[in-house]
């Protein structure tokens, strides 16, 4: 091969180096100009984001105190029958301990009132020199409202208004025709203040029915004195609209009423900021996008960037927060330092130019064939024509080690990107590679996800073993490929779920018909180590136009979707909704209050009378686990006992429940309000029963309380016992040794057999209450009924009707030889402060029904 000649590429270089420098400074301008307006939307967006979601946590806590604050006010009235007509004395004191006391810290507040049906009012609103004044009509005001000038009834009178209605007033009509607690709509008041105000209102109940309304009232100047502390530091402002798009508060504290007192649009405010940015809100409509939205506007030759975003809540709240900000807020002088910084690199550059021209002219060339193989690498382009014809012995070392490695780097990338596109078990595409394959379809075009997951693979993993196991997943991934069309990707998405992917669904029918055809193939046996394996398998499914964040969303869409479908033995599978996202959201959320709940011991235990049919009177309870939540109310046990079987917590508000019944109860004894034979039901989770150390527990719980073994019966129920027979008999024996009863719970809805029934240790059975509802419609539930009667006492064990809500059922039970029963034709639970001590021990004639969910 014949060897070139150095040569010198001083002149020729000289040009094009110029060029080029020329060329890299405009480049340089303009990626800096692109760079700056990016800069600035990112800096923009991600600001005024922040600073709206500060505005928004500040204000719901702003407005979040005295919400919850009227709560309180509404549940302390009720709960301790505060209202006493038609002098309101003892709810005057109350609530002007509340607003001067307890609630003083929550400067927000402007009044505490509380309204009845009797059109009467009583409250207190805040002075400016730290004063109270008494707002009153009852019978010592006749029909007119006083507002004395001091804190009690006997102080001068500031302020009178004749004929006073308050059930006419924006916060009393709405709530007390909903009977639901709520945000008022903004309105003026009628006192000589005449104030703007937003109203947060409970009704209060008594005897189920409506006695009045308590109100906290929040004047807007607060608002605006809120918004103006958090907008300090900025030249932008901050204001609220309401969902007409009218005025709330401004942060600079501008009027928001016009001359006729009406409530501004933003456009008509006398700031002219904020009337220019409420003019593009107006003239793009951005307040009915119901999504928070950025935009810009100029305002006396400068930019602003702005920001609109729905601030709602559950109790009426419909609002939107706008904030504004100046360019000049975002990035300051970065502009100039841009402008400067160009105008030193085009300087630094012609000097290196002139001084690097003395020495490129040697170097240039291998140099940079060089950096064109290195940039070449980079993209995966590993066979590189790299010339070795160069003169410097430096450079040919440099290229022959760029080659080798060249070599290397394409047998490691080849190997590891089979290892992230590939399952290396089934061979099937990876999560990874499905999403590659799918990241090049175009957003919005019309396609299918089919996500099958097996049920109970984990028992055949401890069963057969993790290599059978794996054997098994190989052989579905076979069968998958034998009897998926071509056109549809396969893909191993997780330990034992297989996605299957297709470009060609367009209707919801079309992703179902290909979910039941993959299921189909599970209906045969799969041969493991000479032994047939039967699978379950459940699917998940998407359809629909492809969304923006690629097939990583709908493979979690259908992964909520196979979770409901493996939670009904039919249909086998089941397509996303949008619920489900919201209900996963709802259910997270739940988990964590339900955590707090158990740490702050909010549960409280419900007694159901238990009836001794034979002697017409209460011989024991049932003790009902009830969830007072702070912000929830009273949550029904159907909603949070399923979430806290699964999530474990079972366990510790089983305990809980337990040790607070087993004391209650002793208590209730040793006072003599019940019976020493009195006998506490208490319903026990398998989950407890099973765990270890659960006998020693029970033991402490004992002793601790104090209450004796054979006073306490614990229910388990008949369906849940079948998981693991043999272990549950065991400690089921050991309860039974230590004195306590055991009685199972729902008897006749579960599928154990009669056989393993003889295995169990118990003394009592309890008829599910479907037996008892159907009792009396057809002889082929009596006969059901008769049946486990007779054989309990062939057991020489009790029985123990639930539901029992008519005086035909408790007959029919007395006929049939039933000892004992209860239901809501003697009482629904109750909590034991409300429990009538002479129910016990008399005959009853307590004959309630009521509709109260357990």
């Amino acid at each position: 091969m014949i060897r070139l000649p150095t040569l010198t590429l001083r002149t020729a270089v000289m040009l094009p180096f110029t060029l080029i420098l020329l060329l890299t400074v405009g480049v340089i301008a303009i990626a800096q100009h692109n760079s700056y307006e990016r800069m600035l939307s990112e800096v923009s967006n991600k600001l005024l984001s922040s600073y709206t979601k500060n505005i928004s946590n500040d204000l719901n806590l702003f407005l979040g105190d005295p919400f919850k604050t009227n709560q309180t006010l509404a549940d302390s009235i009720q709960r301790h029958r505060l209202y006493q007509p038609p002098t309101l004395t003892v709810l005057e004191g109350y609530l002007y301990d509340a607003i001067s006391s307890i609630y003083i810290s929550q400067e927000q507040i402007n009044t505490i009132a509380f309204a009845s049906e009797d059109k009467y009012l009583v409250g207190y609103r805040k002075e400016k020199d730290h004063r109270y004044s008494l707002l009153l009509k009852d019978l010592r005001t006749a029909k007119d409202l006083y507002i004395f000038d001091g804190n009690s009834y006997h102080h001068p009178t500031s302020h009178k208004i004749k004929n006073y209605n308050p059930l006419e007033r924006p916060w009393y009509a709405p709530f007390a025709n909903s009977l639901q607690a709520g945000w008022s709509d903004v309105y003026t008041n009628m006192d000589e203040n005449q104030t703007l105000t937003i109203s947060a209102a409970s009704p209060v109940m008594q005897h189920n029915r409506l006695i009045g309304v308590t109100v906290t009232d929040i004047n807007l100047n607060h608002i605006n004195d809120f918004l103006a502390n958090d907008a300090r530091s900025t030249t932008g402002t901050t204001y609220i609209l309401d969902d007409k798009g009218l005025l709330v508060a401004t942060s600079e504290n501008q009027k928001i009423l016009s001359s006729a007192f009406k409530r501004l649009h933003p456009s008509n405010s006398t700031s002219p900021l904020i009337a220019a940015s409420g003019q593009y809100i107006q003239n793009h409509q951005l307040n009915r996008l119901n999504r928070s939205t950025g935009f810009s506007f100029s305002y006396k030759d400068a930019r602003y960037f702005g920001r609109i975003t729905p601030y709602k809540d559950e109790y009426n709240l419909n609002w939107s927060i706008v904030v504004t900000t100046a360019e000049t807020d975002l990035l300051g002088q970065l502009p100039q330092q841009q402008m400067m910084g160009l105008i030193a690199a085009l300087i630094l550059g012609g000097g290196a130019l002139l001084i690097g021209l003395s020495v490129l002219g040697q170097v240039t060339r291998p140099i940079t064939e060089i950096a064109e193989a290195s940039k070449k690498l980079t993209e995966s382009h590993w066979e590189i024509p790299v010339r070795e014809t160069v003169s410097l012995k430096e450079t040919q070392l440099l290229i022959s080690s760029i080659k080798s490695m060249s070599h290397r780097l394409q047998q490691s990338f080849n190997s590891l990107r089979k290892h992230v596109l590939f399952d290396s078990l089934t061979g099937l595409l990876s999560q990874q590679g499905l999403v590659e394959n799918t990241s090049k379809l175009r957003v919005g075009s019309e396609a299918g996800l089919v996500l099958i997951g097996l049920k109970s693979f984990r028992n055949i993993n401890d069963s057969l073993g993790h290599i059978n196991g794996d054997q098994l997943l190989v052989q579905i991934a076979t069968r998958f490929q034998q009897v998926v069309p071509s056109n549809i990707q396969l893909s191993r998405v997780g330990r034992d779920e297989f996605a299957l992917f297709s470009q060609h669904i367009t209707t919801t029918e079309q992703i179902e018909q290909l979910a039941k055809h993959a299921l189909e193939m599970f209906h045969r046996p799969f041969m493991i180590d000479g032994i047939d394996v039967m699978l379950r398998a459940r699917a998940g499914t998407v359809s629909g136009p492809l969304p923006e964040n690629g097939i990583n969303e709908w493979i979690r869409n259908a992964s909520l979707a196979l979770s409901e479908a493996k939670q009904h033995e039919y249909p086998l599978y089941c397509h996303y909704q949008a619920r489900m996202m919201t209900a996963s959201i709802e259910q997270t959320r739940l988990t964590a209050e339900l955590k707090h709940a158990i740490d702050n011991h909010e549960f409280e235990v419900y007694y159901q009378p238990i009836i001794d049919l034979h002697r017409n009177r209460i011989c024991g309870a049932e003790a009902l686990v009830r969830w007072n939540s702070p912000s929830r109310g009273l949550v029904p046990p159907i909603k949070f006992i399923p979430l806290a079987e699964d999530s474990g917590m079972i366990i510790e508000i089983g305990h809980q429940i337990l040790y607070q019944a087993c004391q209650q109860t002793y208590q209730q004894i040793q006072a003599g309000d019940w019976p020493h034979d009195f006998s506490l039901h208490v319903n026990l989770s398998v989950c407890q029963l099973l765990q270890a150390g659960f006998i020693e527990q029970l033991e402490v719980v004992l002793e601790k309380t104090q209450l004796p073994p054979a006073n306490l019966t614990l229910e388990v129920t008949e369906s849940r016992l079948v998981s693991q027979p043999l272990l549950t008999t065991h400690v089921l024996n050991q309860i039974q040794a230590l004195g306590i009863h055991i009685a199972i719970d729902d008897f006749g809805t579960g599928y154990s057999s009669l056989a393993y029934l003889t295995q169990l240790p118990f003394n009592s059975l309890k008829i599910d209450r479907s037996f008892v509802n159907q009792m009396m419609a057809t002889d082929n539930y009596s006969a059901v009924v008769a049946a486990i009667i007779t054989m309990a006492k062939n057991f020489q064990a009790d029985t123990v009707a639930e539901g029992v809500e008519t005086a035909e059922q408790e007959a029919k039970l007395k006929a049939l030889g039933c000892r004992y029963a209860q239901g809501f034709y003697y009482a629904k639970p109750q909590p034991l402060s409300e429990w009538s001590t002479e129910m016990v021990n008399k005959p009853t004639n307590n004959h309630q029904l009521a509709e109260y969910q357990q």
